[in-house]
């Protein structure tokens, strides 16, 4: 049973540390340099004339750009007001993505230490 609350424990801290990293990845944008997508006049600094390929989130789009419902300052940039866009089912794949890989981590620095302290022992 001991085991059990272990893993449970592990589970919910990568979890919940996997939640900052799934919202830093915001600042992953899709396409990227997508202000290269504007017509022969300039494009505004972080302006994207992409419409709803604008997508924030890895490895999974969390956030797509609404043009619809975004006021006209927001046209072509991911900003508060495309929260609304969330996609929940992204959200939570992210949140296990990167909890996967904080338990990799975590299992991987452990046997290193291990093995390290192993052969101090045995020489």
């Amino acid at each position: 049973m001991r085991k059990l609350g272990k893993a449970i424990t592990v589970i919910i801290l990568s979890t919940l540390l996997g939640i900052p990293l799934t919202i830093l990845s915001l600042w992953y944008q899709n396409p990227p340099g997508c202000e290269q997508l504007c017509l022969s006049e300039p494009c505004l600094p972080n302006a994207c004339m992409g419409g709803d390929s604008l997508t924030a989130g890895f490895p999974f789009p969390i956030v797509h750009d609404d043009n619809a419902g975004s006021p006209v300052h927001g046209w072509g940039r991911i900003g508060v007001e495309d929260i609304q866009n969330l996609n929940f089912g992204a959200f939570l794949l992210n949140v296990l993505f990167y909890g996967v890989i904080i338990i990799m981590l975590f299992a991987i620095t452990k046997s290193i230490f291990k093995s390290v302290k192993r052969s101090r022992r045995l020489g």
